[in-house]
């Protein structure tokens, strides 16, 4: 099943790169308990959401790109 972009909602195919967002536990930072994706394009999208919440979180954004070396 393909993933859906949290900004914009449509299907990221394959061969487009992407964008990860992960949330982090506060109780152990590790484990991640949100993840979302979000086209490249969709960027600013990603940043709004990391940073509109009022009780701070540490949050991880991971850019995966299509070529295997450039990963």
């Amino acid at each position: 099943m393909k993933p859906r972009c949290s900004g914009c909602g449509r299907r990221i195919p394959r061969s487009e790169p992407d964008l990860i967002l992960r949330r982090m536990s506060e109780d152990n930072p590790i484990v991640s308990t949100l993840r979302l994706a979000f086209h490249e394009r969709c960027k600013d999208a990603a940043l709004e959401r990391a940073t509109s919440e009022a009780t701070p979180a540490l949050w991880v954004l991971t850019h995966h790109n299509v070529e295997a070396v450039a990963n």
